[in-house]
């Protein structure tokens, strides 16, 4: 039986670029026994958009967004939910922004963490590598989650290059910043037995 209500939004990279990382999220909550609500399909948070300069996009995204979520709330107005959880910083920042969390009136939190804190069987064990994302939606707590799992957690430096949109609109830098994120990587490897790499942003795995 579901002991807490959660409300899930995956965004375009955990449901579009990678629906395993939404498929896998879902999972976690469930094995934490969380009752999952979920936005419509293909909902953005509209970060992209702000952040290239599409203001009038960007300013409609955010309307839809506040709508539809408003509109889920009322809907569900006989339950409490505990948080609003995302798989993306991106996603995290965009809904901080809007007020999302607001409207669930609950704390605005990362999927993974949740998961963990509240029981989901996550086994970690051994040296892994951790690539904290730019927009970090653990906020730097990652190789601290890892730890408590009882994984060795080392940062690996230097950002991945994928930057959301950057890799579209400046491939000449992004190429540069992907060859120094990759001899980062060599380097570490060389020097050890080969480790996971785990991230918690789907930019990143892309």
């Amino acid at each position: 039986a579901a002991e807490r209500t959660v409300f899930y939004f995956p965004g375009c990279g955990s449901e579009r670029l990678y629906s395993d990382v939404g498929k896998a999220s879902i999972y976690l909550l469930l094995m934490a026994r969380c009752r999952v609500v979920m936005p419509p399909p293909l909902l953005c948070c509209g970060f992209p958009s702000g952040v290239n300069a599409k203001a009038r996009m960007h300013d409609r995204k955010v309307l839809s967004d506040t709508i539809v979520f408003s509109q889920i709330r009322g809907m569900l107005s006989h339950l409490t939910f505990d948080a609003l959880a995302v798989s993306c910083g991106t996603c995290r920042e965009a809904l901080h922004a809007m007020g999302a969390h607001e409207i669930f009136e609950c704390p605005l939190v990362d999927v993974s963490e949740l998961a963990v804190e509240r029981g989901a069987p996550v086994p970690a064990s051994g040296r892994w590598l951790y690539l904290r994302p730019c927009h970090d939606s653990l906020e730097g707590r990652g190789p601290a989650l890892l730890t408590r799992r009882g994984a060795t957690a080392e940062a690996v430096p230097h950002c991945c290059s994928e930057a959301g949109t950057l890799a579209l609109s400046r491939p000449d830098i992004a190429y540069k910043m992907l060859a120094r994120k990759a001899s980062a990587l060599f380097d570490q490897d060389e020097r050890e037995q080969p480790a996971p790499l785990v991230t918690n942003c789907p930019s990143c795995l892309q």
